[in-house]
């Protein structure tokens, strides 16, 4: 089996587009600010221009928020992998404990936990973010979210905490909008995603994971999410994988640093890799948790950021492994683990044309009745 790519460029090769380091959002009080974002009266920051994540509802340590599922988001046979979740999750969760604080400080996150529940597909529009504060501290916040799609159903919840800092703001001062970049065009989520065609569907299930995988190397093969975002894995072996994802700004939440949502999806999707590479042929994976910790700030423009993730238990049913993410001067950034469910048959059932979606539901809902 091979695959093709349009020779679509790479977003994050573009110049971005959204605020960073708008010192407005900090001359008010939290649940003014997100209410300003909410009602379009701030400018958005890159990542979520990149992705189309919104703030719709805010309250007193409360934040709904949405993001499109588009095109954009699969891998080349049409999968959207669970670190989707936790990619979006990290802004409603960091949103909820923000709304508690007064103006002058900030937060980032410090660890993050999601748990998949369903899987999202191209029947679904858009994901639903709905999180709440569980504690407000003067150094440290934990929230909650429920993660919904259109018709109300759980596809996953998280958790997360937060290290609330002071940042002294002059609230008297008339700070000049940033700097938006290019205003030409849609942004990157409403565009056409870029072609994928798969040159021998029926014989996907005959493949070997790590045949394809290293094919996928060696030839340049490409899945549309990896041209969203500029990740690409550098080594595949035997439960092991080596990726790449630049500091782009377009990764940034309107500071100075990686978003902790895009770190988190780029750890699943190389953990997810190093469990595909120890399947045999026919057989699919679907991950059930994330828990990542992060241990300093990813800074945008700093190089690319290495991830390496090795699988340390191969059960017949569960899968688990790791990931150690460091940045280009080799500081470790975060730490990330996680568990995945084995599919025996999953690849067959594939390359028959019963959707992805169906086949991982149908796999999980059975392991989880056990």
């Amino acid at each position: 089996m091979t695959s093709s790519q349009s020779g679509h460029p790479n977003i994050p090769d573009e110049p971005c587009r959204g605020a960073i380091a708008d010192l407005r959002v900090l001359q008010q009080p939290g649940q003014d600010t997100f209410r300003k974002f909410a009602h379009g009266e701030l400018p958005a920051p890159p990542v979520w221009r990149l992705t189309g994540i919104q703030a719709t509802e805010v309250g007193l340590g409360t934040a709904t928020f949405s993001m499109p599922v588009t095109p954009w988001l699969e891998d080349f046979v049409g999968i959207y992998w669970g670190g989707l979740y936790a990619l979006f999750a990290d802004s409603p969760l960091a949103a909820a404990i923000w709304t508690t604080l007064p103006k002058g400080k900030i937060l980032s996150t410090s660890e993050l936990n999601l748990c998949y529940v369903r899987p999202m597909s191209r029947e679904t529009p858009n994901l639903i973010g709905r999180a709440k504060t569980v504690h407000s501290g003067s150094q440290v916040g934990l929230s909650t979210v429920e993660i919904t799609d259109h018709q109300g159903r759980m596809l996953a919840f998280g958790s997360s905490r937060c290290l609330i800092a002071d940042f002294p703001i002059d609230e008297q001062e008339h700070y000049p909008e940033p700097d938006l970049g290019p205003s030409d065009g849609p942004d990157p989520y409403r565009r056409p995603p870029p072609e994928v065609s798969l040159d021998d569907m029926a014989g996907f299930g005959d493949v070997v994971p790590i045949a394809c995988q290293q094919a996928t190397i060696s030839q340049g093969r490409t899945h549309p999410v990896w041209h969203f975002t500029g990740y690409r894995v550098r080594d595949i072996k035997d439960g092991y994988c080596e990726s790449r994802l630049p500091s782009s700004p377009w990764f940034s939440n309107g500071n100075v640093v990686i978003y902790g949502g895009m770190l988190a999806w780029a750890a699943d999707f190389t953990m997810g890799a190093a469990v595909y590479s120890t399947l045999p042929a026919g057989d699919l994976f679907a991950t059930l948790d994330i828990h990542i910790r992060f241990m300093r700030p990813a800074a945008i423009n700093d190089g690319d950021i290495t991830l390496t993730s090795r699988v340390h238990h191969r059960g017949r049913q569960l899968r688990v492994a790791s990931c150690d993410i460091v940045n280009a001067a080799g500081k470790r950034l975060a730490m990330a683990t996680a568990s995945a469910l084995v599919i025996p048959g999953g690849a067959r059932q594939l390359s028959q044309g019963l959707p992805p979606e169906a086949i991982i539901a149908r796999a999980t809902n059975a392991f989880a009745q056990q």
